[in-house]
C-alpha cells in the first residue's frame, strides 16, 4: 500500500486515488511550508481527516476554544492544535517528545476555508473508500472507514457555517518577574491571550494542554552586571527544559562530581558546565542559527554558584507559573503545568535539603557513652575444640514446607519458626516434629525476645507466641507503601523491649513489645528507605537525606544531627567510641562522588571526612578493625577492600579482593569475603595482604541465595554450593556439612549443630559427631 507524504516546503500526496488535489489543497492551508516532514500511510491519513473533521466541528460550534489532533507519525507523534480566534483558526504543529519541537505557531487561516477544504478531503477519500469495498458512497449502510468518514462528514456539515462566534482575544503583553532578592536574574515579556469567560470557567477536567502553553516572548537573564536578551523564545518549553537541567546540575553537584549539559529548546540554547566541588558552574545560554544567513550566538558567565543558580531557576519557575494561571484560571487544571510546578517545587526543596545546615552537637554525651562502656561485654576465649579438631556432622531429620520464605525462618531456642507464603510453622530442633502451624497472610517477620512480630502490609502489626503461635497482641501502624520495611529490635538490660519500626511513608514508631502500644514516633524530612543502628541508648538513623540522625530509645528525641552535602543512605558502622558512615551516590549507584566521615557516637561530633577515590563504588556499612576501617567496593573489576587509617583517615591500602560480587566479614583484623565464584578470600585488614585463598567451586554450578559467612565458638561456616566450616585464623578447613541441598539460609545452635534450608522447600538437620578435648 502506498502512503501519503506531508512535506514541510511543498507537501505532496502520493495516496492513489480519482482526486488527491483536495487533501494537497488541505494541508497547504494547515502545513503551508513549515519544516515538518511526515510520512503517513493511507489508513493514518484517512484517520487523520477524520479527527480533524470533528475538531473543526467543536471550534465552528463553539462548543471548544482550543482543540488538538495527535498525528502518530515516525517515531515521535505530533500534535496539530486548532485555536479559534473570530472567524479565524490559529493552528500550531509540535512533535511531542521529551523535548518538544514547534514546527508552526498561530498560523492564522480562514475558518470557512478550513472548513471547506476539510469537507471537500472527507468526500475525496470516501469515494476512494466505497471503490475498494465496491459500496455505494452515502447512500445505504457502510462500514469500517467508509462508515466513520461518511459519519464525520455529516457531523461537520451540520455544524457549518463557521460563523464569528466567541474566539480568542488578540496577545497582551505580559511581564514575568521573579519576587524578592535573588542572585540571577531571570526574567520574561510573553504574549499571553485573555481567554473567554466561558472557556476560563471550563476547569472540571484535569488534561495535559501544551498548546496553551505555547507562547513567545523575550528571555532576559542578568548575572552580576551582565544582561542579555533572547528574542522569539517559547519561554514555558524553556523554562521546562531549564528546570531539569537544573536538577541534574544540582545533584551532580551534591554528589561532587563532574557534569555538563547542552540543550536547543523553544528556540534558545542553554548549557551548565560543572568541573569540581568549589560549588561553582558556568552557565550558557543563546540563540541558535535560524536558516541559512542568520548566524547563532551564545554567551557564558563563569564562575556562577551552583545554589545562586538553581534558586533564580525556582523563583523564574513560581513566577512563570503564577502568571500563566492569574491570565487563564483554567490553567490550573493543565496538566502540564501542574507537573511543572510539582518539578519546580520539588528542585526547591532539594536546594533547600542540600544547603541546609541544622547540625546539632550533643553537649552531654557522657550519659549515652558510659551507659554503652557498661553493656561492653568481656572477650570471649576461643573454644580450642573446634581450633584444633576436625568437626564430623551426621544426618538428624529432614522435613518439607513448600514455599519457604527463608527471611521468616529463625532458631529460637528449641523452635525453628519456618514462614510460607499463607502458613507459619514451628519444628522442634532436636526431633524435626511439627509443634504447630498457623494460617498467616504476608508479611515481613522480626524475631524478638517476646515472640515473632509480623508486619503485613495494610499496616497490622501482630506478636506469635513461639511455644503456640498464637497472637499475644496487634497493633494497626500506618501503612508502608513503595518501599520496603525496615526496623531494629531493642533488648539490652535497662532499656524497655521495643521494636522500631518504619511506618507509612517517611516515619518510624516505635512500638512497646509487652503490649502493643507505640511508645514515639520520628518523622522524617524526605526520607524514604531507613538503615538503623543502635548505640547504646541511641538509634542512628540513615534515611536517604543529607543528614545522618542519632534519636534516643526512649523518647525518640533528636540527640545529635550530622548533616552533609550529600545523602547518608547505607548502614552506619559503630565500634565503641567511633562511628563511621558513607555518605553520596556511591551508597546508591555506581557513581562517583562518596565521602567517608568518622564522627564521635554519642556527640555526633566530626573528626575527620574524606573524599573516596572517584573509581570506587562503596557497599553497605564499613568494616572496623583495631587500626583501620575497610571500606567495601563493587566494580567492574569486582569486589575491592579500601582500608583508612581510623585516626587520620590516610589511604592505607586499596586492592581487588576477588573478581565477583562477594559478602564480607571482619573476624580478628581479618576481612573474610565469600565470592560469588567459589572463592573463599582473607585479607589482612591492617595492609591489604592476602592471608589465604580457598576455590570451593566454580561460578556455573548452584549458589546459595546469601553468601554471608557465620562466626560459631570460633568455627566460620561458609555457605557455597555446599556448607563448610573454616578456621578463621589460617583458613584451615574443619569440615563440610554433608547435604544435597543448596544452602540458601542456614542456622547454627550453641552445640554448632547446623540446620540448613533450602528455598525449594526442603530443611535438613545435622549434629556434629564426637570431638576429643583437652583437659
Amino acid at each position: 500500500m502506498t502512503g501519503l507524504s506531508l512535506v514541510a516546503r511543498r507537501p505532496e500526496i502520493s495516496t492513489p486515488g480519482p482526486d488527491p488535489s483536495a487533501l494537497r489543497a488541505l494541508f497547504d492551508l494547515l502545513l503551508d511550508r513549515s519544516e515538518a516532514l511526515t510520512n503517513l500511510p493511507e489508513r493514518d491519513a484517512a484517520a487523520l481527516v477524520v479527527d480533524l473533521a470533528y475538531a473543526v466541528a467543536e471550534l465552528s460550534a463553539a462548543r471548544k476554544r482550543r482543540a488538538a489532533v495527535r498525528v502518530c507519525a515516525g517515531p515521535e507523534p505530533w500534535e496539530l492544535g486548532l485555536e479559534r480566534s473570530g472567524r479565524d483558526v490559529l493552528v500550531s504543529l509540535v512533535q511531542v517528545s521529551a523535548v518538544p519541537v514547534v514546527a508552526l505557531h498561530e498560523r492564522r487561516i480562514d475558518g470557512e476555508a478550513l472548513c471547506a477544504r476539510v469537507v471537500a478531503a472527507l468526500e475525496a477519500l470516501s469515494i476512494r473508500s466505497a471503490r475498494a469495498t465496491s459500496k455505494p458512497v452515502f447512500e445505504g449502510v457502510l462500514y469500517g472507514e467508509a462508515a466513520r468518514l461518511v459519519s464525520a462528514h455529516e457531523h461537520l456539515v451540520a455544524c457549518l457555517p463557521f460563523g464569528e462566534g466567541e474566539g480568542a482575544s488578540e496577545p497582551a503583553l505580559v511581564a514575568i518577574e521573579p519576587t524578592g532578592e535573588v542572585p540571577i536574574v531571570m526574567a520574561a515579556d510573553v504574549l499571553m491571550r485573555t481567554p473567554a469567560p466561558a472557556a476560563a470557567a471550563e476547569t472540571a477536567v484535569q488534561r495535559a494542554d501544551l498548546f496553551a502553553l505555547l507562547f513567545r516572548g523575550k528571555l532576559r537573564v542578568l548575572v552580576g552586571e551582565h544582561a542579555r536578551e533572547l528574542p522569539e523564545v517559547f519561554v514555558f518549553l524553556f523554562a521546562e527544559q531549564l528546570v531539569e537541567i537544573a536538577h541534574e546540575a544540582l545533584e551532580a553537584w551534591g554528589s561532587g562530581r563532574p557534569h555538563y549539559r547542552r540543550m536547543t529548546v523553544g528556540g534558545a540554547i542553554c548549557g551548565v558546565r560543572i568541573q569540581g566541588e568549589d560549588g561553582h558552574a558556568s552557565l550558557t545560554i543563546g540563540v541558535p542559527r535560524r536558516g541559512t544567513d542568520e548566524r547563532g550566538q551564545t554567551w557564558t558567565f563563569p564562575a556562577v554558584d551552583v545554589g545562586a543558580l538553581v534558586q533564580s531557576v525556582v523563583a523564574f519557575g513560581r513566577a512563570l507559573s503564577r502568571s500563566v494561571v492569574r491570565r487563564d484560571r483554567a490553567q490550573a487544571q493543565n496538566l502540564r503545568l501542574q507537573a511543572f510546578r510539582t518539578r519546580v517545587r520539588e528542585l526547591g526543596e532539594r536546594l533547600k535539603d542540600l544547603t541546609r545546615n541544622d547540625s546539632k552537637i550533643n553537649d552531654a554525651p557522657e550519659g549515652y557513652r558510659a551507659f554503652a562502656a557498661a553493656l561492653r561485654p568481656p572477650p570471649s576465649p576461643e573454644d580450642e575444640s573446634l581450633a584444633t579438631s576436625r568437626l564430623r556432622y551426621a544426618p538428624r531429620w529432614f522435613a518439607a514446607i513448600p514455599s519457604i520464605d527463608l527471611r521468616a525462618t529463625f532458631l529460637c531456642g528449641d523452635a525453628l519458626v519456618v514462614g510460607a507464603t499463607r502458613e507459619l510453622s514451628c519444628l522442634d530442633r532436636r526431633t524435626g516434629e511439627l509443634v504447630w502451624t498457623r494460617p498467616v497472610p504476608r508479611a515481613v517477620s522480626v524475631m524478638t525476645p517476646l515472640g515473632l512480630a509480623r508486619i503485613e502490609a495494610e499496616g497490622a502489626l501482630s506478636l506469635h507466641d513461639i511455644q503456640s503461635g498464637e497472637v499475644q497482641w496487634t497493633t494497626q501502624l500506618a501503612p508502608r507503601a513503595g518501599s520496603s520495611t525496615s526496623g531494629v529490635v531493642v533488648s539490652t538490660p535497662g532499656l524497655p523491649r521495643t521494636l522500631v519500626v518504619s511506618e507509612g511513608a517517611r516515619h518510624l514508631a516505635a512500638v512497646d513489645l509487652h503490649g502493643g502500644g507505640v511508645r514515639w514516633r520520628y518523622g522524617s524530612r524526605r526520607g524514604s528507605v531507613f538503615r538503623l543502628r543502635r548505640a547504646g541508648k541511641l538509634l542512628v538513623v540513615a534515611s536517604g537525606e543529607p543528614a545522618l540522625v542519632a534519636l534516643d530509645v526512649l523518647t525518640g528525641e533528636v540527640v545529635w544531627r550530622f548533616c552533609d552535602r550529600r545523602r547518608f543512605a547505607s548502614h552506619v558502622a559503630v565500634d565503641q567510641d567511633a562511628l563511621f558512615a558513607v555518605s553520596g551516590d556511591g551508597a546508591f549507584v555506581e557513581r562517583p562522588g562518596a565521602r567517608l566521615h568518622h564522627l564521635d557516637p554519642w556527640s555526633g561530633a566530626a573528626r575527620w571526612s574524606i573524599d573516596l577515590p572517584g573509581h570506587l563504588a562503596p557497599v553497605g556499612a564499613p568494616l572496623l578493625a583495631p587500626e583501620t576501617a575497610v571500606v567495601v567496593t563493587h566494580g567492574r573489576r569486582g569486589t575491592g577492600l579500601v582500608g583508612f587509617d581510623r585516626a587520620t583517615g590516610e589511604v592505607r591500602f586499596d586492592v581487588v579482593a576477588c573478581a565477583s560480587a562477594a559478602s564480607c566479614l571482619l573476624v580478628d583484623g581479618t576481612v573474610i569475603l565469600n565470592s560469588e565464584g567459589g572463592e573463599l578470600v582473607a585479607i589482612d585488614a591492617k595492609d591489604g595482604s592476602t592471608r589465604y585463598r580457598h576455590v570451593f567451586g566454580s561460578a556455573d554450578g548452584d549458589k546459595p541465595r546469601r553468601l554471608e559467612p557465620m562466626l560459631r565458638s570460633g568455627a566460620l561456616f561458609v555457605p557455597q554450593g555446599e556448607l563448610f566450616v573454616v578456621r578463621p585464623r589460617d583458613g584451615k578447613l574443619l569440615g563440610r556439612v554433608p547435604a544435597d541441598l543448596v544452602p540458601d539460609l542456614f542456622r547454627v545452635d550453641e552445640k554448632c549443630d547446623v540446620y540448613v534450608v533450602e528455598e525449594s522447600g526442603h530443611i535438613a538437620a545435622f549434629s556434629t559427631g564426637p570431638r576429643l578435648r583437652l583437659v
